[in-house]
Parts: structure tokens; sequence; C-alpha cells
């Protein structure tokens, strides 16, 4: 049992605390879960259902040439930043009345914890 301990442990950065959860994490996590099937593992773009999402944070809004963005989106204007993704990632619609995405995430602590992966992305 103790061997078990000290891998999971191990598993966990070495810091004893079995099923410890950072923020980096758990951002990765819900992104997985919840963004990764229009914007790609690790936020590469996938298929190209959705923009790649790598150095979002200080990227103009609808600024990547390599995707075609709606009109919404682009007559929004602005830059990326956790703010604005915030408003953006919370509701969509109210953002940009007629962008694309329709998923959104109501829950500040998931939105955040998400942001800060994305911050990671570079």
């Amino acid at each position: 049992m103790a061997v078990a301990g000290a891998i999971l442990a191990l598993a966990n950065g070495g810091s004893g605390a079995v099923g410890a959860e950072t923020p980096h994490s758990r951002g990765e996590t819900l992104f997985e879960n919840r963004c990764a099937r229009c914007h790609g593992l690790g936020g590469d773009g996938g298929d190209g259902l959705a923009p790649p999402l790598v150095g979002v944070l200080g990227r103009t809004i609808a600024s990547r040439s390599d995707y075609v963005y709606s009109t919404a989106l682009k007559a929004r204007g602005g830059v990326w930043s956790a703010g604005t993704l915030d408003q953006y990632i919370a509701n969509p619609q109210a953002f940009a009345p007629g962008a694309d995405m329709e998923i959104n995430s109501p829950d500040p602590a998931e939105r955040e914890a998400i942001i800060a992966y994305l911050a990671t992305l570079k």
C-alpha cells in the first residue's frame, strides 16, 4: 500500500498530495473535455473546426490568417485578454452576436482555469 501511495505522490509531481489538482491541470482537463473537439488538443486548431488557440492571449481578435472567422467576431475588434476571453467563453453570443461558437461555460471558476491553461499555450 505504501508503494502505491509513493507512486501516486510521484505522479503528482512529488507533492505528496494524492489527487491534488493545480489550476493549470484543471484548466487543461476542462479544455480537453470541452474545447479540444473543435480547437484541437493543445489548442493547435485540430481539424480546422475552430481557430488555433496557441498564443491567443494578447492576439488581436479574429486575426489569424489561417482561419475564416465569422463576420460578427471580426466586427467585434479588440485584443484577446483574460477579460475578453472570460466574456466570450461565458456567452459567445452576447460577446459577438452571430459568432460561430455556440458552446459556453457559465461557471466563472471553470473559465478562469481554462484561461489559465490557455495562457500556457505559446
